[in-house]
């Protein structure tokens, strides 16, 4: 194996661990998103319940049992939270996009660099969302 060859295959190495990092870091995102909707959705329930047991749904109801407010403040709390996520899986997804564009630039450089290459990296698939 020629230097050359060998430069060509840790540059290749180097791009698809960026891919796979940026790749996990989307897995990352999108678990916390699932994680904080599933906190949302236990949140509604059991403020439903409180209101139940109070007989009133209205905040604005002095009477309004203040375990159910809290919760609300918890629930829109997430809201905003999952709402950041989102956002920032969107910027990660774009920048998976464009780790994978780098490591196909490349393979065809090194391709036309004559570079016969032993090992082509592939990183995995992303995973489906959430």
């Amino acid at each position: 194996m020629s230097i050359r060859q060998r430069e060509w295959e840790a540059r290749l190495r180097l791009h698809a661990f960026q891919l796979e990092e940026l790749r996990r870091q989307v897995g990352d995102i999108e678990l916390m998103i699932a994680d904080f909707k599933r906190k949302q959705q236990e949140l509604e329930m059991a403020i439903r319940i409180e209101e139940e047991q109070a007989g009133i749904s209205d905040p604005k109801d002095v009477r309004y049992p203040l375990s159910a407010l809290d919760m609300r403040k918890r629930h829109a709390n997430l809201g905003r939270s999952i709402e950041g996520l989102e956002q920032q899986r969107e910027v990660a997804l774009q920048r998976v996009e464009e780790a994978e564009e780098e490591l196909e630039k490349a393979r065809e450089a090194a391709q036309r660099d004559g570079v016969e290459l032993a090992m082509a990296p592939a990183a995995p698939a992303l995973r489906p969302s959430i």
